[in-house]
């Protein structure tokens, strides 16, 4: 009886499964998980008997050319198929691997790719793409895979991405895009990525963000952007990814200028762990860091109106610029266009100033074209040692402006009458004159 138990037990490990007895030829089989592994074998197709409740198939370091939607005749949780030779996935490739959650398809020079080659792939968690030379991905690649969670993209040859291509990638929480051609980021590029935590795209050679282009990553919390060509940064997408901890801006050829100012206003309210951000340009501020620049800097600057999402400029200044204004206001201005200049603006509309509080050095570009009403004045740049000595006084000395003071305020801005040193008027100095000539004459 003991015999016949211990005949039944082996029967039952060794025979009865038949996916390790099945096992295909030049590959091992392992049980609990069902794993088979083929890798290293030279082999150019998908090897045929794969046990079908297989859980993990790897086939990667082989010479596999392409992928039919005949290819898989199992199905499996985990397929790894780098390092092959793979040029062509057929639509439908994988659209029998229903329970599919993790492919690996990296390293292999995809030269094509079709839009449905994921199709039926509605379990997948994590798709590796990294560095299989491509330099364009199919509109509707990632149609329907809602449950992905990791996509790599990072080392290909990608020069633009499509608007709403991640569009259905609603659970997708890290995306890889790093080392790459990409040039700009439209403002549709990550719509739908609500969930996305880590986004990493650097050392790609984006020259310009759309400001809305993160309006859709409230939860992202790590953004890598370095080693890229930005000049600016928009500071409504930074808003938009409010939730960041970590930001890499490195590496950019930074303008801090006029432009500058809502990233760096961005800066001043963050609470995060940031990179450096070296200035280029202007030649002043070359090797500064935009993060710590002062208001000072951006005393000449239009504010943003922030009732435009379009990031549309007003005439409303920084309080400097109105105390530099309270004191050389000039009596009166006419109406002038301002247009945009690369160096200097040239014209004045002042009819009340004199020579001497004219601008000594260039000013500011203005950023846009503008009117000024009546009530307004252009902006010049002012004296540099004058500035400087009456900065951190201002505050203290300007509460309301001109026409924004309520009637009957007491505007500080202008000294009192009994603060002003007293002059002989001229009137007075004739009187005297006049008098003392005539003092002979009258008393003879």
């Amino acid at each position: 009886m003991g015999g016949l138990c211990l005949w039944l037990v082996l029967w039952l490990v060794v025979v009865k499964p038949g996916g390790v007895s099945a096992c295909p030829r030049l590959c091992v089989c392992y049980p609990t998980p069902m794993t088979v592994s083929c890798q290293s074998q030279n082999i150019t197709i998908v090897p045929a008997g794969v046990p079908y409740d297989s859980q993990r198939v790897f086939l990667q370091n082989n010479r596999i050319t392409e992928l039919r939607a005949d290819s898989f005749g199992f199905e499996t949780q985990v397929l790894w198929l780098y390092a092959n030779n793979i040029t062509w996935i057929e639509a439908g490739a994988f659209s029998n691997l229903r329970v599919l959650e993790e492919l690996d398809l990296g390293d292999n020079p995809l030269q094509r790719l079709e839009g449905g080659a994921f199709r039926g792939l509605e379990k997948l968690q994590s798709l590796h793409m990294h560095r299989c030379k491509l330099a364009a991905l199919p509109h509707d690649l990632f149609h329907k895979l809602y449950s992905l969670q990791f996509l790599y993209l990072q080392e290909n040859q990608l020069h633009f991405l499509q608007d709403d291509l991640f569009s259905d990638l609603v659970n997708l929480t890290h995306l890889f895009l790093h080392g790459n051609r990409i040039r700009a980021l439209s403002e549709n590029v990550f719509r739908g990525l609500v969930n996305l935590d880590r986004l990493l795209i650097h050392d790609n050679r984006i020259r310009q963000v759309n400001r809305r282009a993160f309006r859709d990553l409230g939860r992202l919390t790590i953004l890598y952007l370095f080693n890229n060509s930005l000049a600016e940064l928009p500071g409504q997408a930074m808003r938009d990814a409010q939730g960041i901890q970590f930001l890499r801006l490195n590496g950019n050829p930074w303008s801090c200028g006029c432009e500058a100012r809502p990233l760096w206003e961005w800066f001043r309210k963050a609470r995060i762990s940031s990179s450096e951000l070296m200035c280029t340009s202007p030649s002043q501020r070359r090797g500064q860091d935009l993060r710590f620049l002062r208001e000072l800097d951006f005393a000449l600057c239009p504010l943003p109106d922030p009732g435009s999402l379009a990031g549309s400029t007003t005439t409303t200044f920084s309080t400097k610029t109105r105390w530099w204004f309270s004191k050389h206001k000039p009596a009166s201005s006419s109406k002038a266009s301002y247009q945009k200049s690369t160096e200097t603006v040239k014209a004045f509309p002042f009819t009340a100033v004199k020579p001497q509080y004219l601008p000594k050095a260039p000013v500011e570009t203005i950023p846009s074209k503008y009117e000024l009403s009546e009530h307004e004045v252009a902006l010049p740049k002012v004296d540099q040692e004058e500035y400087w000595t009456n900065y951190g006084n201002e505050d203290s000395s300007i509460r309301c402006f001109e026409l924004e003071c309520p009637q009957g305020y007491d505007n500080p801005t202008f000294p009192s009458s009994s603060s002003v040193p007293s002059y002989p008027s001229l009137l007075y100095i004739l009187s005297l004159t006049i008098i003392t000539f005539s003092l002979p004459f009258l008393f003879g």
